[in-house]
């Protein structure tokens, strides 16, 4: 990699690093995962940097790479034997949101499947279409349609729940 181009990433990851840290927040829910899913998704632009220069919209491509490694990572043995015990406070806030019912929405989308999780934030938090979300997630559009109605049922039932234990 030449010069100028080592220094155009690093240009470019100095300045979109704290977006890529939101993004993998919003799917890791605990700082240390997140800080690691996006070293290996930075590393993994590094690998390709060189070919990316004709490449239109930068920032949905590394989001792709970090939903790729998260749900990659969720599939191994490592992620099912490790709790981490997620820090919430390391989440950015809903505006207008009281505290209550920020903490049980979070611990509903937590209960969420990785793909499920990963359809339901690129399609409402990211505001990304149905095909955009396949596209990114290398799935059908009928497969980011199941997991997306099947994560908002799970949602609506742990809600519920929720709800009728407060009352």
């Amino acid at each position: 990699m030449r010069i100028d181009q080592r220094a155009s990433f690093v240009e470019y990851v100095t300045s979109r690093g704290p977006w890529m840290l939101q993004v993998a927040l919003r799917l890791c829910r605990d700082r240390h995962n997140a800080e690691d899913l996006v070293q290996t998704s930075q590393t993994k632009l590094y690998a390709h940097w060189t070919k990316l220069f004709a490449i239109e919209n930068l920032d949905a491509y590394v989001r792709t790479i970090i939903l790729r490694t998260y749900i990659g990572n969720q599939r191994t043995g490592w992620a099912k034997r490790v709790d981490l015990f997620p820090t919430h406070e390391d989440l950015p806030t809903a505006e207008g949101m009281d505290h209550e019912t920020r903490m049980v929405l979070r611990n509903a989308v937590e209960g969420l499947a990785p793909r499920q999780r990963a359809t339901i934030l690129m399609r409402y938090y990211y505001d990304m279409s149905v095909e955009q979300t396949a596209a990114a997630l290398h799935i059908t559009a009928g497969t980011v349609k199941s997991q997306t109605s099947r994560g908002l049922d799970t949602l609506r039932t742990a809600l519920e729940k929720t709800e009728q234990r407060a009352a």
